[in-house]
Order: C-alpha cells, then sequence, then structure tokens
C-alpha cells in the first residue's frame, strides 16, 4: 500500500512539479520586479500609467497561475486515473501484486494529498508575495515574541477541539467523496457495454449524476433541516460526516465491482 502511494506521488510529481515551482516564484519575484510602484503607492505619489499597467499584468498573471493550479489539479485527478488504469499504463497497473482495494486507496489518498499540497502552494505563494513586498515597503514583521504572547491569549475549550477535529474530518470526506465520484464516472464506461466513446459517456454522466444527486439533496432538505434543528453545531457536522462517508461507501463500491466483475480490457 505505502509502495503504491510512493509511486503514484512521484508519477504525478511530474504533473503538478512545475507549475507549482513557477507559481512561488512568480510570487515572490513580482513585489520585487514591482518596488517602485510599491514604494510610490505607499507615498501616495502619481504613478505612470505603464506602471499601473505593469501592476495590473503582474495580479493577471498570477491570477492566471492560481486558476492553472486548482484547474491542473481537478484535470490531473481523472487523467492520471483514467491513463494509469485504462489505457497502456494500465496493463501494467492491473497486474501489479495488490488487490483492487489497495489500487483504490492508494490513488484516493495520493490525490487528497496533491489537493493539500495545492492548497499549501497557494497559500505559501501569496504569504510570500506579501511579505517580500512588506519587507520592500520597510514593513514590522511580527516577532516569535509576538506570535507566541497571540497563541498565549487564545483560549480553547474541549469542544472547540471536538469542532475542529469534526471539521477537518468533514473536509477529508468531501475531498474523498469529490475523488470518488470522478473515478466513478470514469469507470462506469469501462464495461462492454459501452466499448466506445467512452470519454464522451463520462462527461455526460458526470453532469447527469450531478444534476440527479442535486435533485436527490433537495427533495431531502426539508426532513434534514428538520433533523438538524435539534442537534448541537458538533452534531450537525457529525451527521454531515455519516452523510458524505455512506455516499462515498456507494460511489466505492460501484468502482470496486467494475474493476472486478465488469471491466474489459481494450
Amino acid at each position: 500500500m505505502l509502495k503504491l502511494l510512493k509511486y503514484e506521488l512521484i508519477h504525478e510529481w511530474r504533473s503538478y512539479g512545475i507549475i507549482y515551482l513557477v507559481f512561488i516564484a512568480a510570487c515572490a519575484l513580482s513585489p520585487i520586479l514591482f518596488k517602485d510602484q510599491i514604494l510610490m503607492n505607499q507615498a501616495m505619489v502619481h504613478t505612470s500609467s505603464t506602471m499601473n499597467m505593469l501592476g495590473v499584468i503582474s495580479i493577471l498573471i498570477i491570477t492566471i497561475m492560481t486558476m492553472a493550479i486548482i484547474i491542473s489539479t481537478a484535470i490531473n485527478i481523472a487523467l492520471n486515473y483514467r491513463n494509469s488504469m485504462f489505457k497502456r499504463p494500465g496493463y501494467l497497473t492491473l497486474t501489479l501484486p495488490v488487490t483492487t482495494h489497495q489500487l483504490i486507496l492508494s490513488k484516493v489518498l495520493a490525490d487528497i494529498l496533491w489537493i493539500l499540497i495545492a492548497g499549501f502552494v497557494l497559500m505559501l505563494g501569496y504569504t510570500l508575495m506579501v511579505l517580500v513586498a512588506g519587507i520592500l515597503v520597510g514593513m514590522n514583521l511580527p516577532s516569535w515574541s509576538d506570535w507566541m504572547q497571540l497563541f498565549s491569549q487564545l483560549h480553547i475549550d474541549l469542544s472547540d477541539l471536538v469542532r475542529v477535529f469534526l471539521s477537518l474530518a468533514l473536509i477529508f470526506s468531501g475531498m474523498a467523496e469529490i475523488i470518488l465520484y470522478v473515478y466513478m464516472v470514469i469507470t462506469l464506461p469501462q464495461t462492454k457495454f459501452t466499448p466506445r466513446h467512452k470519454t464522451a459517456i463520462s462527461v455526460t454522466l458526470f453532469f447527469a449524476i450531478s444534476i440527479a444527486m442535486g435533485m436527490i439533496r433537495d427533495s431531502f432538505s426539508g426532513p434534514m433541516n428538520r433533523l438538524f434543528h435539534g442537534l448541537s453545531a458538533n452534531g450537525i457536522i457529525a451527521v454531515e460526516i455519516l452523510i458524505t462517508l455512506a455516499v462515498c461507501a456507494l460511489f466505492y463500491g460501484v468502482i470496486y465491482f467494475i474493476l472486478e466483475k465488469k471491466f474489459e480490457v481494450e
């Protein structure tokens, strides 16, 4: 299992690594490239249209890079699963001495890790941009003692810790649900009943099932609201986690059944 996870991370690094490095470099360098404009804005000095245009271009580039990270992460989750399972590399993947459960779980865990890494990269890039800009304008950055004093003033009781734990569990289960849903719509056409146009069928299924699930959620919104009415905030989060895990189990079961019973190698 760990070897599979390691392989997935190393393999997918080729898809994510370059764009992450470019984004971090762009965030770190943009304040340096436009140092004069930052200083003039701080001094309330009128800047030339050329400098304003450069600033707009800088913000536009970082925005595009942010969208590229989000979109590329979503696309790579789908493409890496499809290619590693149902294209030429799939012959090797499906002959590995591992179970179907290990294959699915290793891919889900790897994709969750890449989503977390993508979020960390975005936060790191924006933090670097703010820190570099602050250093350039001579902003007094908080010292370690300032941070320690701030943390010492925080008062967290047991209910807050439980809520944080439940919230994290809901986030992770939600990520697993989205990933398994993508896996499921890619896996569903991989049978003898759909010998052609598998990608088009997967895309159609994605939107069709999404609409159906939305309608089901709307139909259950009344009973769910009545159920949540008598629960605490932690209880509501716990129920949402259970519902999300149930949906994950459904998606996982469909994927496992097709891979084990109905999958046809091209």
